[in-house]
């Protein structure tokens, strides 16, 4: 029996760890699955970006030759970060026997004074669709047939800032055909 002098003996809490670890844990699963994903992504066989083989400087894939460019045009954009995107764009026609289904361009920037100031490669993005916005892809998604023309895009998020600011030279190095 206990006095009306002696406290009554308080329940001890368990200590409790709250919302906090299941977070943890559920934020820990989330980085994980995002973290596999993109490297499945970058691994993938079936990726249609093209891996163009390495040629040395100088040096062009023979059938480039039957890939003419032609009526290419500038263009700038303010991206979402405040950053200026260049865009190349124009028109590429396979004018030989073979499909193909990659191409590599080499883009040369020059100075005032008619000298090199970046040097690039990238590869042949087609455009696909115009509206409602400009989507590309490359060749190994929609192969271009012998006698076909199409639209091309090339961007550029890092440009020297001795660029003369007058179109680059466009040379096609790497052509994957079939």
């Amino acid at each position: 029996m206990n006095s009306p002098l002696t406290p009554e003996p308080q329940p001890t809490e368990e200590p409790r760890s709250g919302p906090w670890l299941g977070l943890g844990i559920g934020f820990v699963i989330i980085i994980a699955i995002i973290g596999f994903l993109i490297y499945s992504s970058r691994t993938s066989d079936t990726r249609a970006i093209p891996r163009p083989a390495v040629m040395q400087a100088g040096t062009a894939d023979p059938y480039a030759a039957n890939l003419a460019i032609s009526d290419v045009q500038m263009s700038a954009a303010e991206n979402m970060l405040g950053g200026e995107v260049t865009y190349i764009e124009g028109n590429v026609k396979n004018g030989g026997d073979k499909t193909v289904t990659g191409a590599t361009v080499e883009v040369t920037f020059k100075n005032s004074l008619s000298q090199v100031v970046q040097r690039q490669t990238e590869p042949l993005w087609i455009v696909q669709r115009r509206e409602p916005a400009i989507d590309v892809a490359s060749l190994a998604v929609n192969p271009m047939k012998p006698a076909d023309t199409r639209e091309f895009r090339l961007s550029f998020e890092h440009i020297s800032a001795d660029w003369n600011r007058q179109s680059p030279d466009l040379r096609i190095t790497v052509v994957t055909t079939k």
